[in-house]
């Protein structure tokens, strides 16, 4: 069943749907019927039950009710910080970290960054990958779209916040260090930054910045991970570790 974001709170048993992109799909590219059913996420990120009730020009009226089916959302907040990698890794960045369940995603300028954003294009770039987490966010059946953010200076990655920040560090795993991410990741955080560098990696001043601002840097795994695989690589342990392990305890 498709699922839509909508920018208002829902507060009664209707809502009328007016925004034009999303009635030309509903209506007219889905073709949908009176009593058909869909799902609306309102901006306090409840779940709503929707059932097309009315068709008046430009705008669908829907009977709702607020769903009980529990949310999708990480039990933690998970910041993806990425060094500007090629264009189409971007975009991948950004899908496959909301599908997975990131709370934000930042893209930024560093020492071995293969790309480059200048100024005239960072708004046109940002709406582009809003977008695209905004349908990645629908498909998954997230509570919430996850904010596509920008920073210019590499140093402004310290000014970020969270209890646990993270640095994926190859030449941690050409090290052998294997337990660094482990020990990081108490049941007491409530949210986590994980840092990655671009196709370059990370330069050694960089990495020195970030260890002064209180960043761990650990391996992930035995293997050399691409710029574009090693944030999924931490959603993923951090999806089992905080969503299917504690379930089971």
């Amino acid at each position: 069943m498709e699922q839509y974001f909508v920018d208002t709170t829902i507060d009664q048993d209707s809502y009328i749907l007016d925004d034009k992109e999303q009635f030309h799909h509903i209506i007219t590219v889905l073709r949908h019927q009176l009593g058909d059913v869909i799902y609306l996420v309102d901006n306090n990120t409840n779940l709503f039950e929707a059932t097309l009730a009315n068709v008046v020009g430009k705008t669908a009226i829907f009977d709702v009710k607020k769903s009980d089916i529990a949310t999708t959302e990480l039990p933690i907040k998970v910041t993806i910080a990425c060094a500007l990698s090629k264009k189409d890794k971007v975009e991948w960045i950004t899908q496959k970290s909301t599908e997975l369940g990131a709370t934000d995603i930042v893209f930024f300028n560093s020492q071995y960054s293969v790309m480059t954003w200048k100024g005239n294009v960072v708004d046109r770039k940002l709406e582009r990958l809003q977008e695209i987490a905004k349908n990645a966010a629908q498909q998954s059946k997230r509570r919430m779209i996850p904010k596509v953010s920008y920073l210019n200076k590499f140093a402004d990655l310290t000014k970020l916040d969270a209890d646990c920040k993270l640095l994926a560090y190859e030449e941690s795993v050409k090290n052998g260090e294997t337990s660094a991410l482990d020990r990081s990741l108490t049941n007491e955080i409530k949210s986590v930054i994980g840092v990655f560098g671009s196709e370059g990696g990370v330069s050694p001043d960089e990495v020195n910045l970030l260890q002064d601002a209180g960043y761990t840097s650990v391996g992930l795994g035995p293997r050399i991970l691409r710029a574009e695989t090693a944030p999924m690589y931490l959603l993923s342990v951090l999806s089992y570790n905080y969503e299917l392990r504690m379930n089971e305890e």
